[in-house]
């Protein structure tokens, strides 16, 4: 990149500047060097004082999440959302909070939107160590709950999308209990976010209390229709389980990860970080069972490729493949299937 390209956008009288700024940063990734040039752009060509205040309270919303996850990115996290209406009484609250309960006694931690209703009952059963809350300031006032008030992993936002980001960036799974427009709403994003390929593959969880029907018309009727119509995949189903057993829920997201690491792109291909490595044989039977999700080639296992990759994380086998894009809602098959065969050949459990 030429320096006119570097500058671009920057007023003249404010390059010299700029130029010290950057040198201060030249043994940090190029990351840090863009973030700097694009706010500087920012605030040298807005005119809106409006648009000044948003962008404003958006980065110090975004530092601040950063900062109160930064300590726990190698403890794997359940985002749990439903109803702040749910009464502590009610079979459904009961079930969250032992859900958490369980995901703790796993070894996971619990994000949720930290107010009262299911938000409540997930950090109850998680306690206030092993639980977030991300509060959204409202017209009507949503008070943290008592779990996660005065908690260093409690924090505020002013905007939806700031909040949604962390629930979805920091979640290693999503459980979506019943609940009204802003459960539905999450849980769709996930969904979408999840089809596009635009977040990692994660297990979401349906759970209902025993005896409840919440998710039962979506799963059996929305769901069937939407295929019908050919308005969604066959296999998009595959993004979601429906239980009304917590023990399930909770088996069904730590299974998940029981071979399976993490995700990444590197341009064409798709990296499945896995911690222990596949027999040529089990790698084999993997290509016989999804060969036809290829774009092209087969699935590969290899080693330190490519040669940058996160810190901490260079070790790990991966399997890469060319994946048709069209077909993302394989990928927890992909996944299951691989983790299963590196078991010894046990399935792992199906999405229902």
């Amino acid at each position: 990149m030429t320096e006119s390209d570097l500058l671009r956008g920057v007023p003249e009288a404010m390059q010299p500047h700029v130029h010290a700024l950057l040198d201060l940063l030249k043994h940090e990734t190029p990351h840090k060097r863009a973030v700097l040039l694009e706010t500087i752009r920012l605030i040298t060509t807005s005119k809106r004082t409006a648009d000044m205040k948003m962008m404003s309270s958006a980065i110090q919303e975004i530092r601040k999440g950063l900062e109160v996850f930064e300590p726990y990115q190698a403890v794997r996290k359940v985002s749990i959302f439903g109803s702040a209406r749910t009464p502590e009484n009610d079979l459904r609250y009961q079930q969250v909070k032992k859900c958490a309960g369980l995901l703790r006694d796993n070894g996971l931690m619990v994000i949720t939107g930290g107010g009262g209703g299911i938000m409540q009952a997930a950090n109850e059963g998680a306690g206030e160590p092993h639980s977030f809350g991300i509060n959204i300031n409202l017209p009507m006032e949503q008070l943290p709950n008592p779990t996660i008030k005065g908690s260093p992993r409690h924090f505020d936002c002013k905007y939806f999308f700031t909040r949604k980001l962390f629930f979805l960036k920091e979640a290693d799974a999503v459980i979506l209990a019943p609940g009204g427009f802003g459960t539905l709403d999450e849980g769709f994003e996930a969904l979408t976010l999840l089809q596009t390929g635009r977040t990692p593959p994660i297990p979401v969880v349906l759970l209902e209390a025993p005896g409840d029907d919440y998710w039962g018309p979506f799963m059996h009727s929305w769901m069937r229709r939407l295929v019908d119509d050919k308005l969604i995949g066959p296999n998009d189903h595959n993004f979601l389980y429906l239980t009304d057993s917590a023990e399930s829920a909770v088996h069904h997201i730590t299974s998940f990860y029981s071979n399976y690491h993490s995700f990444r792109y590197v341009g064409e291909w798709v990296l499945l970080r896995i911690n222990s490595p596949l027999s040529e044989d089990d790698l084999k039977r993997l290509n016989a069972e999804f060969s036809d999700v290829l774009n092209q080639g087969a699935i590969e296992q290899v080693f330190e490729w490519p040669k940058s990759d996160e810190l901490g994380l260079e070790h790990l086998p991966r399997l890469r493949m060319k994946l048709d894009r069209g077909r993302m809602n394989v990928l927890p098959e992909i996944i299951r299937r691989m983790n299963g065969l590196a078991e010894g050949g046990h399935d792992q459990p199906e999405s229902v």
